[in-house]
């Protein structure tokens, strides 16, 4: 690879646990710069040109002139347990809804807003944007729900006076599709090649052993190692046909609730 490349190629990756099977093997390379960061702030970094590539949210999709690397991102297929809506008693007979969330993820928010239309049939809640500690202090109970993503999801599957739904699959009731939550994407029309053959090895490399993935995440957020085995092989690393299908609907449903 070293002799492809005449500078360090800059890589966003998302911060979450479940981009390990990316990040781990793509910081091994000396002509990668590897970015971590919360996918929003990726998404952002990258419209602003700070680096060309980032496995970050696929809503950056429809809210940007951003492309893809096609196969690559991180899917889920009728569940994906570190996006979830935790519901109070009176969630789905409200008048009106304040959800509280965190401020990493925008496609989970979007996904949240069509499930609460389309699948749900409630009114379009009030987000209020909090930190996860805030959202699991005591005033958190303050809300009609609230929106748990990544490894604080992980961590907290129960909320006490709540009830979980898992986004992936409210989502796979509501379309039978997989859902997309992050893609590879890029502001530079130049070829991706490179990228695309680097991203290729490190899957690979994780398809062929998951163990070093594994132990590493159990070293990292103190998760049980069976949890985290079911976890991985729930998230969806090569994009197909159908997860493309799923995406194409997410767009339709985004086109249509803002019109």
């Amino acid at each position: 690879m070293s002799n492809k490349l005449k500078k360090r190629l800059a890589f966003g990756c998302v911060s979450y646990i479940n981009a390990l099977p990316f990040s781990l093997e793509l910081s091994k390379i000396d002509d990668i710069h590897l970015i971590t960061a919360p996918p929003a702030d990726l998404l952002s970094r990258l419209v602003q040109k700070e680096f060309a590539f980032a496995l970050t949210s696929s809503v950056g999709i429809m809210s940007h002139s951003l492309n893809s690397i096609r196969g690559f991102g991180i899917a889920a297929h009728k569940e994906i347990l570190s996006v979830n809506l935790h519901a109070s008693s009176c969630f789905f007979s409200s008048p009106s809804l304040r959800i509280a969330v965190t401020r990493e993820s925008r496609s989970s928010v979007i996904l949240l807003n069509i499930l609460c239309h389309y699948l749900w049939k409630t009114p379009q809640p009030e987000i209020i944007e909090l930190t996860p500690e805030d959202i699991l202090s005591p005033s958190g109970q303050e809300y009609d729900g609230c929106l748990l993503i990544g490894d604080s999801a992980l961590h907290n599957p129960e909320i006490p006076g709540f009830v979980t739904y898992d986004l992936a699959k409210a989502w796979y009731d509501l379309t039978q599709l997989p859902f997309v939550f992050a893609m590879v994407l890029t502001n530079s029309s130049n070829s991706h090649d490179i990228i695309r053959d680097t991203l290729d090895t490190a899957l690979s490399s994780f398809e062929r052993s998951s163990e070093y993935v594994i132990r590493y995440a159990q070293d990292r957020s103190h998760l049980p190692e069976d949890l985290l085995r079911k976890y991985y092989k729930l998230c969806r690393y090569r994009l197909e046909d159908d997860d493309y299908a799923g995406f194409r609907k997410f767009q339709q449903y985004y086109a249509d609730l803002h019109q």
